[in-house]
């Protein structure tokens, strides 16, 4: 169930009555938009863009006024929509020492299981906890039985002195390790920007000879609890995931705890991901239907009945308003407005590979 702060917070994009604070926001964004009321269906790929940076544009310059008082409100909000699923198999003592932290569990609704004897099914994953020392060979495990074919890292194995990820996969080409049945080799390693690196894993069963291909992309300037100095490359590796798209894919996603950058990127992921269909679809749309689109509360809150905690500091989630604002900003071909920038920095600006979409 929606807490109060929730409800009110989604009569933003016309879900629930307005204050009147709300509607002088809603009143801007029509005003900003400059459309007819937001059931007009309006058509057009590039529409869809235009529609999402007004949307954000006016929403951010709400967030941050007043000292970013609406900012707060909207993010501890979330705070009262407490989900209460239950996390029995992590809590149960053979499996205590295989989490990373006592308080980030996965739900026993949706964890991913793994292959054993009874009680030996357990990992902590909701396909986002990077794996201890002791859970490498498991972590290869539910990445082989899952056929999971593409790995997003966000993590350093090591931050400020503390281990933050067991190394699970060699750095140089050519290079194997062995965790348990499973045998990692690093067959390619290239460099997609100076942020970003690409490898190529090659995941070998012994006990079948069965081989599985991994491309292993490894963000590492993103600061634990903190956000990057800009936005483009966590941008970058969205278009990237996008245009690589299948629909038989499988995706695993990981930090440390799995929960704050984790949660970060893939808030920023869905979202993009909804607007870029919309303009690949190229078919009748409202104003209504964009700001459903971009509405980072309802996906956040989406998120964290997947996995308790995602995204996990108002700066993480302003982050999100950025990089989406940011995009939408680069798909029109405008300069990034950086008076809307929490970072205001000039490094957030448009790859040179071109907008998804």
């Amino acid at each position: 169930m929606l807490g109060s702060g929730l409800r009110r917070l989604l009569g933003f994009f016309g879900c629930a009555p307005t204050t009147s604070k709300e509607q002088s926001y809603r009143q801007a964004v029509e005003q900003e938009t400059q459309q007819d009321p937001e059931s007009a269906p309006v058509q057009g790929g590039q529409k869809v863009f235009e529609l999402a940076y007004s949307v954000l544009k006016a929403k951010t310059e709400a967030l941050l006024a007043n000292e970013q008082a609406l900012l707060s409100q909207e993010y501890n909000s979330l705070l009262e929509c407490d989900v209460l699923e239950t996390v029995e198999a992590a809590e149960q003592t053979n499996n205590a020492g295989k989490n990373r932290y006592v308080n980030v569990l996965p739900f026993d609704y949706n964890r991913v299981k793994i292959s054993g004897e009874d009680g030996q099914d357990y990992i902590n994953a909701s396909l986002v906890q990077g794996p201890l020392a002791s859970t490498v060979d498991d972590f290869w495990k539910m990445v082989f039985e899952n056929n999971c074919s593409i790995l997003i890292m966000l993590t350093r194995t090591v931050e400020n002195n503390h281990i933050k990820c067991a190394d699970y996969f060699n750095q140089r080409p050519g290079e194997t390790a062995k965790f348990g049945s499973y045998r990692v080799t690093t067959t390619d390693v290239q460099d997609v920007s100076p942020d970003i690196t690409r490898r190529t894993l090659q995941l070998k069963l012994y006990t079948t000879q069965e081989v599985h291909e991994v491309t292993h992309y490894h963000y590492h300037r993103w600061p634990d609890f903190g956000v990057p100095e800009a936005t483009e490359p966590i941008r970058h590796l969205v278009r990237i995931l996008w245009q690589s798209r299948s629909n038989t894919q499988m995706t695993v996603v990981h930090c440390s705890a799995g929960i704050g950058r984790t949660g970060t990127l893939m808030a920023i992921d869905v979202i993009l991901r909804r607007l870029w269909a919309m303009a690949e679809q190229n078919a009748s749309f409202s104003l209504a239907d964009v700001k459903a689109a971009v509405d980072l509360p309802a996906v956040v809150h989406s998120l964290r009945k997947q996995r308790k905690g995602m995204v996990q500091t108002l700066e993480q989630y302003y982050f999100c308003y950025e990089a989406l604002l940011h995009e939408m900003q680069c798909a029109l071909g405008r300069p990034i407005d950086e008076q809307l920038s929490n970072n205001n920095n000039s490094t957030n600006g448009c790859s040179g590979t071109g907008t998804a979409g």
